[in-house]
């Protein structure tokens, strides 16, 4: 062999085992991976807020059946629906009869006092959506 087969030789043996450039991703791949990551993140997230809030949910119901169940057994409900509170009646009685004496008495300004407060109420929550509609035409 020659020279310069030789030289070719040396340098095609060289180029085979010279190290190869690291290849680089496309950034839409990495894009696209760092996004599902960040997804399974938060699903894994939301899995333990919803276990968490069903847990809490959980110790209120109980925690409230065991308040009423103690109310009940302390207290002798049926004696007191039955016979009822020395003295316990005496506002219901009150409130019951002005209700009662003061509706007797109604001639219609409740009725229109409270549509008065409808329609300030309906103009209020009206502006702000046919305002903005107003300046998109």
């Amino acid at each position: 062999m020659d020279g310069s087969k030789m030289n070719r030789l040396d340098a095609l043996i060289e180029a085979a085992l010279r190290p190869d450039e690291e290849l680089q991703a496309p950034p839409t791949l990495v894009a696209g991976v760092s996004e599902r990551l960040r997804i399974a993140a938060l699903r894994d997230r939301e899995m333990r807020r919803f276990r968490v809030s069903l847990i809490t949910l959980l110790l209120a119901l109980s925690s409230s059946l065991i308040a009423a169940g103690g109310y009940l057994w302390f207290t002798k409900l049926d004696v007191i629906a039955r016979a009822g509170v020395s003295g316990g009646k005496g506002h219901y009685d009150y409130y019951a009869t002005a209700l009662g004496l003061s509706l007797g008495d109604y001639t219609g300004a409740y009725t229109l006092v409270l549509s008065l407060l409808l329609l300030a109420a309906t103009i209020a929550l009206g502006v702000r959506p046919l305002r903005r509609y107003l300046n998109y035409r």
